[in-house]
């Protein structure tokens, strides 16, 4: 049995980061995930975040790879969600209308 691949998601907005090992090699998934969530941030949070990640994720071929860029643009998410230094301006900034 492999010892798996790993991926890192570097320390950001004050939150540590962290490390997931994958069965298969998924880092370019995991990346695409964590900068799609990164541009949903950085531009107003235009759009709805989970029509984003679904849009994205689904042109990913097999379900390993979307479920690491799942795992990578929920957690660049949470990393904003739980950092100190935007306590609330996430929430605050994101209500959008029907």
């Amino acid at each position: 049995m492999s010892k798996g691949i790993m991926t890192l998601l570097p320390p950001h907005d004050g939150h540590p980061g962290m490390e997931v090992i994958w069965a298969a090699d998924c880092r370019q998934a995991f990346n695409q995930g964590v900068s799609f969530a990164q541009t949903w941030l950085d531009n107003a949070r235009s759009g709805w975040l989970w029509a984003v990640m679904i849009a994205e994720r689904d042109l990913l071929p097999c379900a390993i790879e979307r479920r690491a860029f799942e795992v990578g643009f929920l957690s660049r998410i949470h990393q904003r969600l739980c950092s100190p230094q935007w306590s609330g301006e996430l929430i605050k900034d994101a209500a959008l209308s029907l």
